[in-house]
């Protein structure tokens, strides 16, 4: 019976973050509807006057982060490093790949431009691929097999990843502030939601053993 609670207890909090990561995306993208919001200009001329251009070297790198070319790489590596990752392969592939799709449609539902150029820019995609990449990261790295110190490099690594990507995005002028915390939002949304779906089904697994493996006694 402990162990069913501490299950629900996990599948709650993961539902927690994709309903809630919804709503505020939601919010958001109505905000974001009518233009940059209080702040965008302010902490983009901040970023300008702040980072030197010898920095944008590092910032196009760091870029790539919210990519296929690094995001490819590093989800067949969590695969390879988690027994649940690979044992539900599609569900982390759906979640990893339907986020961008999702962005994708809504940049063209929300309409709102980029701080440079005409293109839509809310959310932000590598925000978003990276968001949702970082979230599977942490769920499938907590229920693999990890010694305490790997397990806070491994988390620390993917949320760096995240963060890192948001930051260039602002710093090459490519979107709003508010467009990567869309971006963060929504892939946060819908990692959760994976997250939350295998937390839930596998816990539904476990109690029908019990009750086999009962009716059997």
């Amino acid at each position: 019976m402990r162990r069913v609670m501490r299950h629900m207890s996990a599948s709650a909090r993961w539902r927690a973050l994709a309903v809630s990561s919804l709503v505020l995306f939601l919010l958001l993208s109505v905000a974001a509807a009518h233009g940059p919001l209080p702040g965008d200009v302010t902490l983009r001329d901040a970023v300008k006057a702040q980072v030197p251009p010898e920095a944008m070297v590092v910032a196009h790198a760091i870029n790539l982060g919210g990519t296929w070319m690094v995001l490819v790489p590093a989800a067949a590596g969590l695969y390879a490093l988690s027994r649940r990752g690979r044992g539900r392969w599609w569900l982390w592939g759906l979640a990893l790949v339907g986020a961008p799709l999702v962005e994708n449609a809504w940049k063209a539902l929300v309409a709102r431009p980029r701080p440079e150029g005409t293109a839509y820019g809310f959310p932000s995609g590598h925000a978003t691929a990276a968001a949702v990449f970082v979230v599977v990261a942490l769920y499938l790295s907590t229920r693999t097999r990890l010694r305490a110190g790997r397990l806070m490099g491994l988390a620390a690594l993917v949320l760096v990843l995240g963060v890192g990507v948001g930051a260039a995005r602002i710093a090459l002028g490519a979107h709003w502030g508010s467009d990567v915390l869309g971006g963060w939002l929504l892939g946060a949304a819908c990692g959760g939601a994976a997250a939350w779906w295998d937390s839930a089904h596998a816990g539904a697994a476990r109690d029908h053993g019990a009750r086999a493996a009962a009716a059997v006694d």
